[in-house]
C-alpha cells in the first residue's frame, strides 16, 4: 500500500508542479514537444517506482516518420501510459470524455489534440471519430483501445467500430498491439500496485489505403486476431 500511495503522490505532484510550467512554455513557443518529454519522464519514474519491468517486441519493424493508428487490448490502469511510452512517439489518443475533467491533465490533452469521445451519444461519437480521422490524415499518429474500457476478466472484449472507420477514412496503417500482464500490476477496481513484468508486442501494420468502409468488419477481425495471437487467455 505504501508503494501505491507514493506512486500516486509522485504523479500528482509532478503534474501539479511541472504541468503548468510545460503548458506555459508550450503556449509561449507554440511547441508541444515539452509536454511529451515531461510525460515520458513522469511515466519512466512512476514505472520504476511501481516495479514495472517493460519488454517491447516488434517495434523495430515500424517505419520512422510513418503515421500509424495503434490499437491495443486494455487490461489495466497503466495501459495508456505504458503504450504511449513504448511507442517512443508523440501520439494523440482517442479517450473517453471523462478524461477531459481531470485538472491540468485535461488542459494538456486539449493542447496536444487528444480527441474525447462520448460512448453513450452516437452523434457526438461520430463527430469525434471524424475529427480524429482528419488529424490522422494530417500526419498525427494515434492510439486507442477498441474495447472502449478495461477488461474485467482479462479476456479480450468486443470491439467498437469507430476507430476502424477512422483508420479507413484517413487511409493510414493500423498497428495491432498486444499488452501482456498489465492486469497483474493493477487490475480494474484495485488500489494496490503489484510489481511485475509487462510485455508489449507490436504486430505487423495492416494497410487501409486500398479499402473502403465495406471492409470495416474485416479490418476489425484482422486486428482482433493479431492481438489474440499473443494473449494466453483467449
Amino acid at each position: 500500500m505504501v508503494r501505491t500511495t507514493l506512486v500516486y503522490a509522485f504523479v500528482g505532484l509532478f503534474i501539479s508542479i511541472l504541468g503548468p510550467i510545460g503548458l506555459a512554455w508550450a503556449l509561449l513557443t507554440g511547441r508541444t514537444g515539452i509536454l511529451y518529454d515531461l510525460s515520458r519522464i513522469c511515466i519512466r519514474i512512476a514505472g520504476w517506482m511501481c516495479g514495472i519491468r517493460l519488454q517491447v517486441r516488434g517495434r523495430d519493424s515500424l517505419v520512422p516518420g510513418q503515421t500509424y493508428l495503434f490499437l491495443s487490448n486494455h487490461q489495466g490502469n497503466f495501459d495508456g501510459p505504458i503504450l504511449f511510452y513504448a511507442t517512443g512517439r508523440d501520439l494523440r489518443a482517442v479517450v473517453k470524455k471523462e478524461m477531459m475533467k481531470i485538472p491540468i491533465l485535461s488542459t494538456v490533452f486539449r493542447m496536444v489534440e487528444f480527441v474525447p469521445i462520448d460512448r453513450f451519444d452516437p452523434l457526438r461519437a461520430r463527430a469525434s471519430i471524424d475529427r480524429a480521422a482528419r488529424l490522422l490524415s494530417r500526419g498525427y499518429s494515434f492510439f486507442a483501445f477498441p474495447e472502449g474500457t478495461r477488461s474485467r476478466d482479462g479476456r479480450l472484449g468486443a470491439f467498437k467500430k469507430g476507430v476502424f472507420v477512422m483508420a479507413i477514412k484517413a487511409g493510414v496503417p493500423v498497428v495491432p498491439v498486444t499488452i501482456q500482464n498489465s492486469r497483474t500490476i493493477q487490475p480494474p477496481g484495485r488500489y494496490r500496485i503489484t510489481p511485475g513484468p509487462v510485455d508489449i508486442v507490436f504486430h505487423a501494420p495492416i494497410a487501409t489505403d486500398h479499402i473502403g468502409q465495406e471492409s470495416r468488419d474485416h479490418l476489425l477481425q484482422r486486428v482482433r486476431d493479431s492481438i489474440l495471437e499473443c494473449l494466453p487467455d483467449r
